[in-house]
């Protein structure tokens, strides 16, 4: 299969390795650091793979961040080898917010880590 370059507003974008599978279910991250556990983020998981996701947060968290993600919706018939997992630790990778009229969301991803 051809190598293809993906470009967004003139720059090249980071090539996805895994496919990623479209999904609409949700999530309440909170933070894997003892002094932040407590504290939970709700969201939506938009897409996974079998190497992270893609999820719209209510808040923003600083990348490099580790994060305990639960799945409290359905998995929309994705197993494992597909991506989903329904508890997970992932690192984020990158968080921008999203413009809106009425509460801030952040687009997010995430990779998972193995611990």
């Amino acid at each position: 299969m051809p190598e293809r370059k993906l470009v967004k507003k003139g720059l090249p974008m980071e090539k996805r390795a895994a496919t990623r599978h479209a999904i609409n279910t949700t999530v309440v991250c909170r933070h894997l650091n003892a002094a932040n556990f407590g504290v939970s983020c709700d969201g939506i998981m938009k897409n996974c793979s079998i190497d992270g996701i893609y999820a719209e947060l209510a808040d923003c968290f600083e990348v490099g961040t580790f994060l305990v993600i639960r799945v409290t919706g359905g998995s929309s018939g994705y197993s494992k080898e597909e991506g989903f997992q329904s508890l997970a630790v992932a690192e984020v990778k990158w968080s921008k917010v999203i413009p809106a009229e009425k509460e801030a969301r952040y687009a997010t991803g995430l990779r998972y880590v193995i611990i």
